[in-house]
């Protein structure tokens, strides 16, 4: 997979592989942080996302897009999960991409939102 890449492309995929590797951990139960979206630790906000997906919380998809702009990767692959696991969709966002594709699709999810808001759904 990384074979032919340029050394910033595979620093990307090994940061990002190592960002998956610590979602599976905090996933699995193991973060002691109290769960806060708000919080200025990325511990604290990665263990609501958790949260928010084990329990299905609806009422997080608009902290868990504004998540999906966290500079933290792991915080951003736990909230397209998240999103995932709640919407079934990713609607285009690679928590992996270079940030002007990231802000392209956050603004597809918040289009998203904001129509689901006006529809009641």
């Amino acid at each position: 997979m990384l074979r032919g890449s340029d050394p910033d492309s595979r620093s990307a995929k090994l940061r990002f592989a190592f960002a998956l590797m610590v979602a599976v951990v905090l996933g699995s139960g193991c973060a002691s942080a109290p769960a806060d979206f708000n919080s200025p630790e990325p511990a604290a906000r990665n263990a609501a996302i958790v949260r928010a997906a084990r329990e299905k919380d609806q009422r997080a998809i608009p902290d868990l897009i504004r998540m999906l702009e966290s500079d933290d990767p792991t915080t951003r692959v736990l909230a397209i999960r998240a999103l995932e696991r709640l919407t079934g969709e990713t609607r285009g966002y690679h928590p992996e991409a270079d940030e002007a594709a990231r802000k392209q699709a956050v603004g597809a999810w918040t289009t998203w939102m904001e129509q689901s808001r006006s529809s009641g759904t």
